[in-house]
């Protein structure tokens, strides 16, 4: 016994309205955020913290999952696949194999885009002060307090209580972030039919766990709205404008900062790129396009000429004809839209997207909108114009 184990967990199922964009045989956690599936934003933290072999548990027919992480990260991985069961409790005893031969286990969430300094915060503490267990939190947003399990926690920021999501008490101050560094023991507790809160909990009053807080990025990827706001918390972050050498810029296309332009991507004369804004590897942007504030174009996508895009999450393939409009939205892979489509995103006061967020536009100014969600492989006809929070299939 002795040593860390690392192990990510992406066996996850989608919430309905997410469902939508994941394409067959695959997982929310293979969704592109600026270029990258999501599942390498924690895979990424996990071995930075803890340079050792990341074990992944995926559900079985998924085989999506170790081909894309396999293609994005270079470390060295093994895969454990869920046979059985869908919870988070289901997915760790499914390496309770591996888990055996180690004191304890860094253990991430798959569907998570956290800055990795958090994963080395949250180890370098543990290994530090030597608590029983070690678990991120994050500061709760009130709006979403619902969806996310809570901790209290004392002066020394040992946890005190853990409580199930949705129950939020006057001492429940903080969320739990879906990073933790557990001991296998643990495993003990799960096999009685505990889910992680409650035998977290359990060691919680027998021992020890500490709360290791967390103020930077962090969005736990469950409905549409979150890909939006990964995008715009990453985007919030480049600060230059970085176009590739292999990539072609024509020269009366305007492209202003900040904005990352990848490989093979191709921007047609006196179209405008207006950051923050990420295009995509071998992606088009036709003539006279306006693509601006917070675009994430995925790969091998294509925005016809005189189209506009904002604040929108474009999965990759998504193929877009001339003069569509398209406003705080995400775009399934590939999806096909037709001519002159638009997506409003004015929604009505009293309707909210789950986990829908708040920006500042300007000095006391805050926008709250949201456009469609076109599902994986839709095709809307042209001139459609789509509602503002509608799902399209």
């Amino acid at each position: 016994m002795g040593g860390m184990l690392n192990l990510v967990l992406a066996a996850g199922k989608p919430s309905i309205e997410l469902g939508v964009l994941v394409p067959p045989r695959s997982n929310k956690v293979v969704l592109r955020v600026l270029g990258k599936p999501i599942i390498y934003y924690p895979v990424r933290g996990v071995y930075e913290a803890n340079k050792s072999t990341i074990h992944i548990v995926y559900r079985a027919g998924e085989d999506a999952v170790p081909r894309e992480v396999s293609t994005a990260v270079d470390y060295p991985l093994e895969f454990i696949e869920q046979e059985a069961g869908g919870s988070v409790r289901d997915a760790i005893l499914s390496a309770k194999s591996r888990l055996d031969s180690v004191d304890y286990f860094l253990l991430s969430f798959g569907d998570l885009i956290v800055d990795p300094e958090a994963y080395l915060k949250l180890v370098d503490t543990h290994l530090a002060e030597n608590p029983d267990a070690t678990i991120l939190v994050t500061p709760v947003e009130p709006h979403n307090v619902e969806n996310y399990g809570l901790v209290s926690v004392d002066e020394n920021w040992l946890v005190r209580r853990v409580h199930a999501s949705g129950r939020r008490t006057a001492e429940a101050m903080y969320t739990m972030a879906g990073v933790y560094v557990l001991p296998t023991r643990i495993l003990d507790h799960l096999e009685k039919g505990l889910n992680l809160p409650d035998a977290i909990e359990a060691l919680a009053r027998n021992g020890r766990v500490k709360a290791v807080l967390w103020a930077g990025t962090w969005v736990d990827v469950g409905y549409p709205a979150d890909l939006l706001e990964a995008v715009y918390q990453l985007l919030s972050r480049v600060r230059d404008v970085k176009i590739s050498g292999k990539a072609v810029v024509e020269k009366t296309a305007v492209v202003e900062g900040p904005v990352v332009v990848e490989d093979g991507a191709y921007i047609d004369h006196y179209a405008v790129v207006k950051g923050p804004a990420y295009v995509g590897r071998d992606s088009f942007i036709g003539a006279h396009s306006f693509v601006r504030d917070y675009v994430d174009l995925g790969e091998r996508s294509r925005v016809g000429a005189f189209s506009e895009m904002k604040y929108s999450s474009i999965q990759p393939y998504c193929l877009m004809d001339s003069k569509a409009t398209i406003l705080n939205s995400v775009l399934g892979g590939e999806s096909v839209i037709g001519i002159g489509v638009t997506t409003l995103n004015v929604l009505p006061s009293e309707e909210a997207p789950p986990r829908l967020r708040e920006h500042v536009v300007r000095r006391g100014v805050f926008e709250r909108k949201m456009g469609a969600v076109i599902a994986y492989g839709a095709r809307v006809p042209p001139y459609t114009v789509l509602t503002p929070g509608g799902v399209y299939k």
